[in-house]
């Protein structure tokens, strides 16, 4: 008598082992790796599905995965894949993003799954529709599956719908659909509607966004204020301060959640007042939010490192606020950093000034600009000279140069006074680059005054635009100014400004007299100093602040963008009889 037995059939473990030899081996031989992984689904297609998801959680992004991964999506396994409870939400995000990379229209297959289940629809259940839905924001294109989108906007779960009104918004990019949604009941719809404007920078946008600060419902609030801070805004920076005085605890906890998202040191001193706040839920958020500032901070700058260079202008408003001009320059002239209002980051004594305005303002076409300098080219240890040609490489096409050299005291007689002619001005690069390569003749030379009288002198149209004057120093100037060259000063209204390398009475008593800025620094620092000095004229933005105290502080300004960060420090201003 014979016995027969039956081939024994392959259990679960036997299955995922042999597909995970083949998957580990697949380099080695990929054509009979293909046929016997395709036999393995054609055979046991039921273990092959739950056997390829326990091995794509250590198989990494390998050749084999890749494989296996266009099979489940090539047999409508996809779905079924990643609605399995044995994945994490993380490892089902992995395995649609390896899905998306295999096919660019996995999105479209899932994401009509998803909107068929609202209907009692689909062939495969999906247990748990609100984590597809995670996955889909991820890895999805709004504009492929907006079909499938408009449809979940009637689904029965109010977590898929406030997903798809945000997908809905960041794909059609239209304010006016958003606005629609902001009459929803659902608070969360609301919320993700704002949402999907983050980076929408059109008025339509920042009106709609400003809008939605009011709403009742503080996620809405929150959301909103982060989208204004992301398009640049610096009013948001009041705004948010604002909040945390607010009597409702959500909206407090909201502003702290804003703060963090942020990760603005603006915000470090209203977190800190924070966590004392008799709601555990915001002292939570503060404490959350503090960290998350002091990781974004914590890395170095990002980008090239610009020259910043500011002046005050005289007088303040009605509310005590306070204006200045800034320039920011790259090394190339040619391509000149555009910084945003948030991106101006301003401190007075090393608090943070966050209410304040800053407005791009159009450069003049053109302007003159006259350098009175020492003729020796010794003085201040070269360094007017050597600044000089650092500021050429800013100087614009259409700009006037003229340097006037002049004797100063200390270096003997100056030659006999005579009626001084203009200025002769230029704007050849390398002309001025060769004169101030060399030491001026003694004959071309007269004495400060008389030079500071040329730089000033109406020349009835040899200069462009407007004329400026900037004066360098490095020895003590044994006479005083005349009261006609400081009544030609006032008449002309010509800005000036000096520059001295040491202490200077004489000059002093001038720059006092006719309101002239005068600075004074050591050798070392006169390039940057004389920089600054040539770069304030070429400001491109206005800033309106409300200083911190009453008395004058000197104004720290920072910039810092993805493209590049500076920093400089302006001198308080002064009342016109306190002296420089």
């Amino acid at each position: 008598m014979s016995i027969y037995a039956a081939p024994k059939e392959p259990s679960f473990d036997d299955i995922r082992a042999a597909l995970g030899k083949l998957v580990r081996n697949f380099e080695a031989d990929a054509s009979a790796s293909r046929q016997q992984i395709r036999d393995l689904l054609d055979n046991h297609r039921e273990i092959f599905c739950a056997s390829s998801i326990e091995i794509l959680k250590t198989t990494g992004d390998s050749r084999g995965a890749q494989y296996l991964v266009a099979l489940l999506v090539a047999n409508g396994m996809l779905l079924q894949a990643m609605c399995n409870p044995d994945l994490t939400k993380e490892e089902a995000l992995s395995l649609g993003r390896a899905a998306r990379r295999v096919d660019p229209m996995t999105d479209v297959t899932l994401s009509r799954s998803l909107a068929e289940s609202g209907a009692g629809g689909g062939t495969v259940h999906i247990a748990d529709p609100a984590r597809l839905m995670d996955i889909l924001c991820e890895i999805a294109d709004p504009g492929h599956i907006m079909p499938s989108l408009m449809r979940m906007m009637r689904h029965p779960n109010t977590y898929l719908r406030s997903k798809a009104v945000k997908m809905i918004g960041r794909g059609s990019l239209s304010a006016k659909w958003v606005m629609g949604r902001l009459s929803e009941s659902d608070p969360r719809v609301r919320a993700n509607a704002v949402e999907s404007l983050w980076g929408v920078d059109t008025p339509e946008a920042r009106t709609l966004l400003s809008f939605a600060v009011n709403d009742s419902n503080s996620r809405v609030v929150g959301n909103a204020l982060l989208g204004l801070y992301y398009l640049g805004d610096s009013s948001v920076l009041a705004d948010v301060v604002k909040l945390v005085g607010a009597e409702s605890p959500l909206l407090r906890a909201s502003a702290a959640w804003v703060m963090g998202e942020a990760g603005d040191p603006r915000f470090t001193e209203a977190l800190r007042r924070m966590i004392s706040d008799p709601d555990a839920a915001v002292r939570k958020r503060a404490f959350a939010a503090l960290g998350q500032i002091k990781t974004a901070n914590a890395q170095p700058p990002l980008g090239e490192r610009w020259h910043v260079a500011g002046r005050m202008l005289a007088g303040e408003s009605l509310k005590g606020l306070r204006r200045l001009l800034l320039a920011v320059a790259a090394e190339d002239m040619r391509d000149q950093p555009k910084v945003a209002p948030l991106q101006f980051i301003l401190s007075e004594g090393g608090q943070y000034v966050t209410s304040y305005k800053a407005a791009a303002k159009p450069l003049p076409e053109s302007m003159s600009v006259v350098f009175v300098i020492p003729r020796s080219r010794e003085a201040a240890g070269g360094a007017f000279f050597e600044a000089l040609l650092h500021c050429l490489r800013w100087k614009r096409h259409s700009d006037l140069w003229s340097v006037l050299p002049y004797i100063q005291t200390e270096d003997g007689d100056t030659p006999p006074p005579h009626d001084p002619d203009p200025p002769s001005f230029t704007a050849n690069s390398d002309v001025l680059s060769a004169a101030l390569h060399e030491t001026p003749k003694r004959l071309d030379c007269t004495d400060l005054w008389t030079a500071v009288w040329r730089a000033a002198k109406q020349d009835g149209g040899q200069s462009r635009g407007k004329r400026h004057v900037i004066v360098f120093s490095s020895g003590e100037e044994g006479r005083s100014a005349g009261h006609g060259l400081i009544a030609n000063l006032q008449g002309t209204r010509t800005p000036v400004q000096v520059i001295a390398s040491g202490p200077n009475e004489q000059l002093k008593d001038f720059c006092r007299r006719t309101h002239t800025l005068f600075r004074v620094g050591a050798e070392q620092d006169l390039v940057e100093i004389v920089e600054q000095a040539y770069l304030s004229l070429l400001a491109r933005y206005e800033l309106t602040y409300q200083p911190l105290t009453a008395e004058p502080a000197d104004l720290k300004v920072r910039i810092q963008t993805p493209a590049g960060w500076g920093e400089t420090l302006i001198a308080a201003p002064r009342q016109p009889d306190a002296g420089p």
